[in-house]
């Protein structure tokens, strides 16, 4: 390998936000998770593995159509759960203006993707190993003041190229479409898409808009994950996937 994953630091700055961590913090695949939820993320992983026919690495977008969907927990619990089927991979928050995988994962890290881009730091020095065995994360970096434009970057598509060397799956954790167009610019550098839509929050109109946007730049939708879905027995929900061969059926079901 031509860089070698740091472990991240812990973050402290979580005090003020004690119930929002707890609470992320169950929605993170680990030992304690429910038998159902465990079950559709391993379905979800299938699902992904049996529609990404590529050879080589793949490469993964996930998004949504609107803020506070579950984009972020989905990704990386799709990290943890193709981890676990011993592939090596690397999760990429590419969320410039607001990041989470940094708080999901409780990493206090200055330098990541904004800082590789802009050539403050060699990519080694902005990959870190998490505590599940074959996952790394690439975290944001500095809040830069030109997301959009370092994500469409001749950097960005060298920065892919590279990694993608040295894994199975690249997933990229990405902004909401309907907010910025970060996601439909960063789809042309990924072989498929995710939209994670939660049920009661995401409105139909919103996600077919989102859906739309990615069609018009040709991405390769693979589905859409729906969770939140309320059961009896699960704390937080179970998780849903429509593939995305008919999308025009399948997110029709999303809402």
């Amino acid at each position: 390998m031509l860089f070698k994953p740091k472990k991240a630091k812990k973050a402290d700055g979580f005090k003020t936000e004690v119930g929002r961590s707890e609470y992320d913090a169950k929605r993170i695949l680990n030992d304690n998770t429910s038998f159902d939820v465990r079950e559709a993320f391993n379905e979800l992983k299938t699902n992904v593995i049996f529609s990404m026919t590529d050879k080589g690495t793949k490469k993964i977008l996930v998004t949504s159509s609107f803020a506070a969907e579950g984009k972020s927990t989905t990704s990386l619990n799709l990290a943890i759960s193709l981890a676990e089927n011993n592939k090596k991979v690397l999760l990429i928050d590419c969320d410039l203006r607001r990041p989470n995988v940094g708080r999901l994962l409780q990493f206090d890290e200055k330098r990541g993707l904004s800082n590789i881009l802009v050539n403050e730091c060699e990519i080694g020095e902005a990959l870190h190993k998490t505590k599940y065995a074959n996952l790394d994360v690439v975290l944001t970096g500095s809040t830069p003041p030109n997301p959009t434009e370092l994500l469409s970057s001749e950097g960005m598509q060298a920065f892919m190229d590279n990694v993608s060397q040295h894994y199975d799956y690249v997933i990229l954790d990405t902004p909401p479409v309907n907010l910025v167009t970060d996601a439909v610019i960063l789809s042309r550098l990924v072989n498929g898409v995710i939209i994670v839509c939660r049920q009661y929050v995401t409105e139909k109109k919103l996600l077919l808009s989102a859906v739309e946007k990615l069609r018009f730049v040709n991405a390769r939708i693979l589905g859409v994950v729906l969770n939140d879905v309320a059961t009896a027995k699960a704390d937080y929900g179970k998780y849903g996937y429509y593939n995305g061969t008919n999308n025009s059926t399948n997110i029709e079901k999303a809402k």
